[in-house]
């Protein structure tokens, strides 16, 4: 139970690094929600966590066959903890050369989100993951990496790594879509940025600690 409760934590806090930093999800959030209100954030949320349940069915049914070799093992390890250390970094030197800002310009909330637009904004949702790159490569290295350690404990690992990481979203991308329709009051750039901060220091234990669990240094 205990390995089962740190998959769980380690993809919560991993999925709100990445959903942290800035990219085409959380554009599209801030003008969704600037335009339809505070329950688009909700439904762009539901069709980004479709197409990643569809993802790790297809890992857990078949596709982890094909890397169960300890040479692929290690591997995609490697490339796992090697991506969280440099998102880690990454996020690091951004924050100190002040190119990570997040914008929560406002806007009326005068068209609100109907019936009708409910599955156009979740197909948005599935369509601006597909369109990003990094959401592949976060799949083949970091997503892959705690699948073939989440199977080891059958459908509870793999459920508790799928639950967690997308908890994360809706905490993270619902949070923002609050924001922005009641306004900045309640969040600003230094909150942020030490979420960030706290979110990149986790990023870099977790992909040592990777490297060192599968390469047994």
């Amino acid at each position: 139970m205990n390995e089962i409760w740190q998959i769980f934590l380690g993809s919560l806090m991993v999925a709100f690094s990445g959903a942290l930093v800035p990219g085409p999800m959380l554009t599209l959030v801030v003008t969704s929600v600037a335009q339809r209100g505070f329950w688009t954030s909700f439904f762009i949320v539901v069709g980004h966590s479709i197409l990643e349940l569809a993802v790790v069915v297809s890992f857990y049914l078949g596709v982890l066959k094909y890397l169960n070799n300890p040479i692929v093992l290690k591997v995609i390890s490697a490339l796992g903890g090697a991506f969280l250390i440099y998102m880690g970094v990454n996020i690091l030197v951004s924050i100190f050369r002040k190119k990570i800002k997040l914008n929560l310009d406002t806007a009326s909330d005068k068209n609100r989100i109907d019936g009708k637009n409910t599955f156009i904004i979740v197909g948005k949702g599935i369509l601006i993951s597909l369109a990003n790159p990094y959401w592949y490569v976060w799949w083949l290295s970091i997503g892959a990496a705690f699948m073939i350690k989440s199977v080891k404990f059958s459908f509870a690992g793999v459920s508790s790594f799928y639950v967690g990481h997308i908890i994360a979203d809706f905490i993270w991308y619902l949070f923002i879509g609050f924001i922005i329709s009641s306004g900045r009051r309640f969040f600003n750039q230094k909150v942020y940025i030490g979420i960030l901060i706290a979110c990149s220091l986790f990023l870099l234990y977790l992909g040592v600690k990777f490297i060192v669990d599968f390469f047994g240094i």
